[in-house]
């Protein structure tokens, strides 16, 4: 009896690896499902869509939009960017009104004494007044404003910097899922494959209908961790269809996967280039030169400005006492004089001279100042601590590379095919399998970390690193 159950099971043994694993990557090709037979329990497991038919829903390595691509979709459809760009806009506005300067001023005044029962007095007045800024205030708003532009501009730059660190941080996210995903769905097919090789062994009677029973338990398990894993991979896509200013039903594929080659800089170039090359750090320091000139600026307006006028007036009025024309009749003398008059004004600065306009523009200069010592520490740290993620994620990953994924795939196979010899019990699959997910998942979540880790490095020093 032993020796005809030996013979069976290297029968059914034989037919599997000869017959059924042969035609299965034929099967996935041509994405047909296989059909469904009932087990002993009455139930049938739901059988799922090979993995190449799933992954090209979320990863198309040929035709998938890169991360560089989504880049430069958000730098350009990225709603919120381009609400922050007109901050440079509106900065210009403030240069190009600063370099004006003041308008002229023409006065026009009448006078007539019929109101006040002075009947003959008239005077017609025309009047022009210049303003002559004084203490350089011109050139002061407009380096006020100028600085302001650059600002703006230091600005975008860091509302860029960040924006490219989250589409990539999101984006590692993305493919981690997917990749999880890939797992779940490939050892689903091979479930789904040893569960059509145990109702074999069940119906020749080499195996327990328990066997099969627990097969089954296993697939929905993984199953229903295919679910999960689809709707990471499905958020995951959404935000980088917001970061990217993407409408939602526009399809989006991914394209790369999550190894990216080491980076070779040390922390101390880390630090530099982060300290010459952060735009937050620029804006700081350019913060306390407006200080600066925003002082300037204050003690100029302090200088009262000189007024000049000219006016022309002319004059009419009309005595009581009659006089001879030209013609012989009387007529009231009248007296027509033309005037021009001409002088300058100035506001005497005895009480107001802008000293609390100075104060306030002091202490702005004296804030920003802090700022940006502030945000140089904050850089130095944010070095640190990427450059000490990214050394302890590549430690891990070279862990996994050289003597934990490797092994862990070999003792699945083996003891897949002790099983399949009818050596070993289902029970020893299902705890290898189940421990190969494990070490799947904890070497996804090394390979997201590594590349997080290096996408915060970059943040850190404020552009790519190659």
């Amino acid at each position: 009896m032993k020796r005809k159950r030996f013979k069976k099971s290297m029968f059914l043994s034989f037919f599997f690896c000869l017959v059924i694993r042969p035609i299965v990557p034929y099967v996935q090709a041509q994405s047909q499902s296989v059909d469904r037979r009932p087990d002993a329990g009455g139930s049938d497991p739901r059988e799922n869509s090979n993995v190449s038919t799933l992954m090209t829903k979320y990863v198309d390595p040929v035709r998938g939009t890169s991360v560089e691509g989504l880049i430069q979709m958000a730098l350009a459809r990225n709603a919120e960017l381009q609400a922050a760009r007109q901050r440079i806009t509106e900065a210009k506005g403030l240069l190009l009104q600063a370099g004006f300067r003041r308008n002229p001023g023409f006065e026009v005044s009448v006078t007539n004494g019929s109101i006040l029962g002075s009947s003959g007095e008239r005077e017609l007045t025309l009047g022009y007044v210049h303003t002559f800024e004084l203490g350089r205030k011109r050139e002061c708003r407009v380096e006020v404003a100028q600085l302001g532009v650059e600002l703006a501009q230091l600005e975008i730059a860091d509302r860029e910097r960040q924006l490219k660190a989250d589409i990539k941080a999101r984006y590692g996210e993305a493919l981690a899922a997917v990749r999880n995903l890939e797992t779940a769905v490939r050892l689903l097919e091979l479930n789904q494959q040893d569960y059509r090789l145990t109702q074999l062994r069940v119906r020749e009677g080499e195996a327990a209908p328990f066997e099969q029973g627990l097969l089954q338990v296993e697939i929905g398990r993984i199953e229903s961790d295919r679910l999960l894993f689809e709707n990471h991979v499905a958020r995951a896509i959404l935000e980088l269809k917001m970061l990217a200013g993407m409408n939602l039903d526009e399809p989006l594929r991914l394209s790369g996967d999550l190894s990216v080659l080491p980076v070779t800089i040390s922390l101390a170039e880390a630090i530099e280039r982060a300290l010459s090359e952060r735009p937050d750090l620029k804006a700081a320091g350019l913060e306390e030169k407006l200080g600066e000139a925003e002082v300037r600026l204050a003690q100029a307006e302090a200088i009262p400005n000189l007024i000049g006028f000219a006016r022309y007036a002319r004059v009419g009025s009309r005595f009581d006492q009659f006089g001879m024309n030209g013609r012989g009749a009387l007529v009231p003398i009248r007296d027509t004089d033309d005037l021009f008059s001409a002088g300058v004004s100035i506001t005497l600065p005895v009480r107001n001279r802008n000293q609390g306009t100075i104060q306030a523009a002091v202490a702005r200069r004296e804030a920003a100042r802090l700022r940006r010592q502030f945000v140089e520490q904050v850089v130095r740290r944010e070095v640190h601590a990427g450059y000490s993620r990214y050394e302890s994620a590549r430690g891990a990953l070279e862990i996994f590379n050289q003597r934990v994924l490797g092994q862990s795939q070999d003792n699945l196979r083996i003891i897949r095919a002790a099983y399949n010899l009818g050596e070993l019990r289902v029970f020893d699959v299902i705890n290898e399998q189940r421990r190969l997910i494990d070490t799947q998942k904890a070497y996804t979540e090394v390979l997201k970390e590594y590349y997080l880790a290096l996408v915060e490095l970059e943040r850190a020093i404020g552009g790519p690193i190659r």
